[in-house]
C-alpha cells in the first residue's frame, strides 16, 4: 500500500515538473503560429491556478514575504480604476497576474537550488534549439531583414529577445562551469554555444552586458575566502572596478561608436524616450494605467506619426524601448518608486545571503539582477512588470525566494541570540 502511494506521489511530482517546464517554455517567447501561442496561453490560464491551488496556504504566505513587490503587483490590476483604456488594462492585467502567480509558485514550490537545477535543463534545451534551428531552417531561424545583415533569431520572436536570452544563459552556464561541483565541462560548452548564438544574433547591447559582467566572476571566489584575505581581495576588486568604470566613462564614445557600432543616442531611441517622458508627465503620479498608454488610440497614433519604425504603435502595440519609461507610462511615479524599492530590497537580500551562505545560487541571482537592470534601460520586452516574459517570472521567483531565506536567517539569528543570553 505504502509502495503504491509512494509511486503515485512520484508520478504526480514528475507530472507537476513537466507542466512547470511546459509553462515556463511559453514565456521564453518561442515563435509559433498565433493559434498555437493562444492555445499555450490558454493552458497557462487553466493550469497556473490549479498549481497554486495545490499549495495555496503556503502560496499566500510566500506572497506576503516581500511587501514592496506585493504592492507593485497589486498596483497593476488596481490601475484599472484610473486607466485611459480600462478594458485593455483589465485584459493585460489577467495575463500579468498569471505570469506573476507562476513566478510566486516557483518560489513556493522549489528552493533556490532546485530552481537553478530546473534552469539548467530549460536553458540547455533552449540553447540547443536556438543553435540547431538556424542551421537546418534558416528561413525560420535567421532574420534577413536586419539592416546590419542576416541575424539569428532562433526559435524566438525577435533577434533582440534571443540576444538578451543568450547573454543570460551564457553567464549562467559560465558561472556553473567555473564554480559548479558537477558537469563543469558540459556547462562551459553550453556557455560557449550560447555565446556563439549571441554573436550571430548581432545583439551588440546584450554582448556588451555579457562582457561587462565578466570582471565580476572572481567576486564569488573572493567571498568564499577567509576574512582577512577576503578584505584585501575586496579592496583590490573595488579598485579594479572603479578603474574599469572610469576607463569606460572616458572612452564611452569609442566603445559605443567604434566597437559596438552604435550611436550615443541609442539608434534614435533618445528622441523616442524624450517624447514618451513628455507624454508621461501629463499623468505623472499614476500613469495611464497598465497597457493604457499604447491602447489609447490618440496616444498610439501620435507615436506612430512621429516614429513609424516602432512596430504596432497606433494599433494597440508599441513599446518604449526602455522598461523604466514603460513603467512610468503604466503607473507613473508610483510604479517607478515601487520598482526602485523592490529592486533595492531584493538586491540587499541577495548580497546579504551571498556573504552569509556563500552559495552559488545567490551569486547567480546577483548576476541576473544586474543583467535585468541594465537590459531594462534600453529594452522593454523583458523588463519590470512585463506580462509574458521569463525575465519577470525569474525576478518574482528569485525575489520571493530570497525573502523567504532572509526571514529564516533573521529568525534563526534571533533565536540564537536569545538562547545565548
Amino acid at each position: 500500500m505504502n509502495q503504491k502511494l509512494s509511486l503515485k506521489k512520484d508520478v504526480c511530482q514528475k507530472l507537476e515538473v513537466g507542466i512547470t517546464v511546459l509553462l515556463f517554455s511559453y514565456y521564453l517567447g518561442i515563435n509559433f503560429p498565433e493559434p498555437i501561442t493562444q492555445a499555450w496561453a490558454l493552458l497557462g490560464f487553466l493550469t497556473v491556478p490549479l498549481l497554486i491551488l495545490g499549495c495555496w496556504k503556503r502560496f499566500i504566505w510566500v506572497a506576503t514575504r516581500d511587501i514592496p513587490l506585493l504592492l507593485l503587483i497589486v498596483s497593476v490590476p488596481i490601475s484599472f480604476f484610473w486607466s485611459s483604456s480600462p478594458n485593455s488594462t483589465l485584459a493585460y492585467s489577467r495575463a500579468f497576474l498569471c505570469a506573476t502567480g507562476f513566478g510566486i509558485y516557483l518560489a513556493t514550490r522549489y528552493t533556490p537550488k532546485q530552481q537553478m537545477q530546473l534552469m539548467v535543463w530549460l536553458f540547455g534545451i533552449f540553447t540547443c534549439l536556438n543553435f540547431i534551428v538556424p542551421l537546418i531552417m534558416p528561413s525560420y531561424g535567421i532574420n534577413n531583414s536586419y539592416l546590419g545583415g542576416p541575424a539569428w533569431q532562433g526559435i524566438t520572436r525577435q533577434k533582440n529577445e534571443l540576444s538578451g536570452a543568450m547573454a543570460v544563459v551564457s553567464t549562467f552556464f559560465l558561472t556553473i562551469g567555473i564554480y559548479g561541483s558537477k558537469y563543469r565541462w558540459l556547462a562551459l560548452t553550453g556557455s560557449a554555444v550560447a555565446f556563439i548564438i549571441l554573436v550571430f544574433s548581432k545583439g551588440k547591447g546584450s554582448l556588451g552586458i555579457f562582457v561587462a559582467l565578466l570582471p565580476l566572476l572572481p567576486l564569488y571566489k573572493i567571498l568564499k575566502q577567509e576574512y582577512r584575505l577576503r578584505t584585501v581581495l575586496s579592496i583590490c576588486a573595488f579598485m579594479f572596478g572603479a578603474l574599469l568604470i572610469i576607463t569606460t566613462v572616458f572612452n564611452l564614445q569609442f566603445i559605443v561608436v567604434d566597437i559596438l557600432n552604435k550611436d550615443l543616442g541609442g539608434n534614435g531611441r533618445d528622441q523616442v524616450w524624450s517624447y514618451l517622458i513628455e507624454r508621461g508627465l501629463q499623468k505623472p503620479w499614476l500613469g495611464y494605467g497598465y497597457a493604457g498608454f499604447w491602447n489609447t488610440y490618440s496616444e498610439g497614433l501620435a507615436v506612430w506619426l512621429k516614429f513609424s519604425w516602432i512596430a504596432g504603435a497606433g494599433d494597440g502595440g508599441g513599446n518604449a524601448h526602455s522598461s523604466y519609461i514603460e513603467v512610468f507610462l503604466h503607473l507613473g511615479w508610483l510604479g517607478l518608486s515601487l520598482v526602485t524599492l523592490s529592486f533595492f530590497t531584493f538586491f540587499i537580500r541577495v548580497v546579504y545571503l551571498q556573504v552569509l551562505t556563500r552559495q552559488i545560487e545567490y551569486f547567480w541571482m546577483f548576476q541576473f539582477l544586474l543583467i535585468m537592470a541594465i537590459n531594462s534601460s534600453y529594452e522593454s520586452y523583458g523588463g519590470f512588470i512585463a506580462y509574458r516574459h521569463w525575465f519577470w517570472i525569474l525576478y518574482v521567483s528569485y525575489a520571493y525566494s530570497t525573502a523567504i531565506e532572509f526571514n529564516r536567517t533573521i529568525k534563526n539569528s534571533t533565536k540564537f541570540a536569545i538562547t545565548h543570553t
